[in-house]
């Protein structure tokens, strides 16, 4: 009798989940838009200049595993590839990107032969090709190697954080990149974050003048605090420290996720929990002055993934590559659109 009861308020419990992603309900809707004019890849970063995105680095397993230094340029506005120079160096994963006044820059990363990277490198689009990536020898990352950070940009700084370090481990820290001031001297720890979670594989996306980490694992252990870093005021803050008491939602606890924000919105798809399950769902999280909250909107419409990179472009945020296996086929080279203003559509599972 216990098992029947269980198994009809679960059913129900899925019923009401699904109806309440009914279409005429919930807006965001996923659309396969391009794939890449190269090997599927996962542990890419990514930064956007004006309509262009640029992806930068990654690796995937075909035989053996590599790596990859080129720089793909995707035209947001029809969907084009183009290959711009590769990034200086040896092939690297898992580095962390930022733009800033219509420059890039990829800092850390993970080699093949494992060596961490602590160098700094810019991007100008509009230099001669065999010119657009130059190395800030003055400027390396003050923390040393490190790679599965993040990276982020808020009123013309750059911010890179977290991670897995060479000489700490599992990082907690966050250093702010000022362009404008003079070479040796452009990095600057954030003092405020210094009670932040450490954590690896975490995700960020920035609402105005506040970036908001999420997820994440320390240790193989998954991190259950949210946060956020307000740029203006140069505050860190913990919106939660147990996102299954405040929220009562397990899923948010994934590493490897992808995030991006539109408007007054963020969102976190795809990505890892913690039993191992590869995931696909969408949350939309509405910050209110307090700890905001998160709703259901879908699933992303392409085949589970985790490792993957996304970037925003006006109202469109746009996710690709990554990987959900370690085999040849698992590393991916589509390019998903999210629609934000557009009525999902389910489609059936991949």
């Amino acid at each position: 009798m216990r098992k029947t009861l269980y198994k009809l308020t679960l059913s129900v419990l899925i019923a009401t989940v699904f109806c309440a992603c009914d279409d005429d309900t919930y807006y965001g809707n996923w659309r396969s838009v391009s794939t890449l004019n190269a090997k599927g890849r996962a542990n890419a970063a990514s930064f956007v200049i004006d309509s262009k995105a640029y992806v930068v680095g990654g690796y995937g397993f075909y035989y053996v595993p590599t790596y990859f230094n080129a720089t793909w340029e995707f035209d947001t506005e029809d969907y084009s590839w183009r290959e711009r120079d590769s990034l200086p160096g040896l092939p690297r994963r898992a580095g962390s990107a930022f733009s800033i006044n219509g420059k890039g820059y990829y800092c850390g990363g993970i080699g093949a032969d494992g060596e961490y990277y602590s160098d700094l490198f810019e991007f100008d689009p509009e230099k001669e090709p065999g010119s657009q990536w130059t190395k800030l020898v003055a400027d390396s990352f003050p923390d040393g190697g490190f790679y599965d950070g993040i990276g982020f940009a808020i009123n013309g700084k750059g911010y890179v954080g977290s991670g897995i370090t060479l000489f700490h481990g599992t990082s907690g820290s966050y250093f702010c990149f000022d362009p404008s001031k003079p070479e040796g001297s452009r990095w600057s720890k954030v003092e405020s974050a210094s009670g932040a979670a450490e954590r690896r594989g975490a995700s960020v996306f920035v609402i105005d003048d506040c970036a908001y980490i999420i997820g994440g694992r320390s240790n193989d252990y998954r991190v259950a605090s949210f946060e956020r870093y307000n740029a203006s005021t140069d505050e860190f803050s913990v919106i939660s420290n147990n996102m299954v008491a405040d929220y009562n939602i397990d899923l948010l606890y994934r590493y490897n996720a992808s995030a991006f924000s539109i408007g007054n919105d963020g969102y976190l798809t795809c990505g890892v929990k913690f039993t191992g399950e590869v995931l696909r769902d969408t949350w939309r999280y509405t910050p209110d002055g307090g700890i905001g909250h998160w709703q259901l909107i879908g699933d992303f419409e392409g085949p589970n993934r985790y490792s993957a990179t996304c970037f925003v472009a006006g109202r469109n945020a746009f996710l690709l590559c990554g990987q959900n296996g370690n085999f040849s086929t698992s590393y991916k080279d589509d390019v998903w659109l999210f629609c934000p203003d557009e009525k999902y559509h389910r489609q059936p599972t991949k």
